[in-house]
């Protein structure tokens, strides 16, 4: 019989797999020709580089120097 503890486990397991499921789906998806936060045009090498790029690099590294702060 399943305590509290296994239930939690599972929960979070679900959670993680179906996180991993989302942002996987969306590496698949094309990316976008503007950047989505500062609406200037993402330049083709980035594009090609990293086709599910959604965002210009300066605006990328911003938002990835927030997170580790």
């Amino acid at each position: 019989m399943p305590d509290d503890m296994d239930r939690a486990t599972a929960l979070t397991e679900a959670h993680h797999a179906e996180s991993l499921g989302a942002v996987t789906r969306q590496l698949r998806q094309p990316g976008t020709p503007d950047c989505q936060v500062c609406g200037e045009p993402i330049p083709e090498r980035r594009r090609k580089e990293l086709p599910s790029a959604r965002t210009c690099t300066p605006c990328q590294q911003a938002m990835e120097t927030r997170r580790v702060r």
